[in-house]
């Protein structure tokens, strides 16, 4: 999206959608259900010209108080650029700036299309690794200056890996992260790819419909007011069954959609991939030619358009979830001069 795109998007500003988790609540009402907010960015920083962006970026985060953490939607670095453990440093120290916690889910770019010449040529497997050990070093302690405790998916010993896939309660509001990304969950060919290749996707699926299912199964036990589910790819919602741009999505899709009708409250899919902001219903019943009405998708902005978006969670309204643009006004203008 170009920043005149952006500047139209920003008429209107705040979008209502549906319910959230748990720290000092805004306030409490009889229920003891406290409003908090949270911020949402994604597909940033992309390269070395962005960085200022991204400094102003992290400046407006850590100046509003009222946010309880920052969620980001994976792709840390674009699809051209180098996979290096310097690279991989240099993002982790700039997003240890921000002050609150910070949660990423990966993307594609920082390990499964890392086998590109101008990414380094490396195996991506072994920047998964990588990624994993020095992105969540410590299992269920997130980022950021200050850090929040989460529930890990590496605590079931049948997904000992899966540190990245996390979970928490805010104020009877569910929140998740899930492995899922771009390059059709990481199944785009590749002229190295392995055998091991493909056995790490279908694994990486079937922990993701694992942790799908507990989520709101657990949701489900605590009558949590909402859900939201953290990810990076566009796992092509819109498309029809079957089409080659769901490859490797189908199954989890079909989780979600289940899911999200059988918990009939507000559920939110957030993820990036595309560099489009968005906020939509585009998930079809499968028996109905209906929307699934608590269903709504929220797609960052990312790559050329460093803004981020401020998420109101109530858990005592009906919709739970409001989205609100915040355009950095400094990042719409040119680099500035040295």
């Amino acid at each position: 999206m170009t920043p005149v795109k952006s500047l139209l998007f920003a008429a209107a500003c705040a979008v209502a959608l549906g319910q959230t988790a748990s720290a000092a609540p805004e306030h409490n009402n009889a229920h003891g259900y406290g409003k908090f907010e949270f911020a949402l960015i994604g597909d940033v920083p992309y390269a070395p010209a962005d960085f200022w962006k991204l400094d102003n970026v992290i400046a407006e985060i850590n100046a509003n108080h009222k946010l309880k953490w920052v969620l980001h939607a994976g792709d840390i670095k674009n699809g051209s650029t180098l996979c290096s453990d310097e690279v991989f440093e240099d993002r982790l120290q700039r997003f240890r700036r921000f002050e609150i916690p910070f949660v990423l889910t990966p993307g594609d770019n920082e390990w499964a299309d890392c086998h590109r010449a101008n990414n380094g040529s490396y195996q991506p497997l072994e920047r998964l690794a990588k990624l994993r050990e020095m992105f969540y070093p410590v299992p269920g302690q997130t980022l950021g200056e200050k850090t929040m405790t989460v529930e890990t998916q590496a605590a079931d010993r049948s997904y000992p890996e899966f540190v990245e896939n996390t979970r928490w309660m805010e104020q009877h509001v569910m929140f998740a992260t899930v492995h899922i990304v771009g390059s059709n969950n990481g199944l785009a060919p590749f002229a190295a790819r392995t055998p091991a290749d493909d056995e790490e996707v279908a694994r990486r699926i079937e922990a993701a419909r694992a942790w799908i299912s507990e989520t709101f199964a657990k949701a489900e036990a605590e009558d949590a007011r909402g859900v939201l589910l953290l990810f990076q790819a566009n796992p092509g919602f819109e498309l029809a069954k079957g089409s080659a741009g769901r490859r490797g999505f189908e199954e989890i899709l079909a989780d979600m959609e289940a899911e999200a009708i059988k918990f009939k409250k507000p559920v939110v899919f957030a993820h990036g991939d595309s560099h489009y902001y968005r906020v939509d219903k585009p998930m079809m019943g499968s028996n109905s030619k209906r929307r699934i009405e608590n269903a709504t998708r929220v797609e960052t902005f990312g790559a050329d358009d460093v803004h981020w978006l401020r998420v109101v969670v109530d858990p005592n309204s009906a919709d739970v979830f409001s989205v609100h643009q915040e355009i950095v006004e400094k990042n719409l203008e040119q680099h500035p001069l040295p």
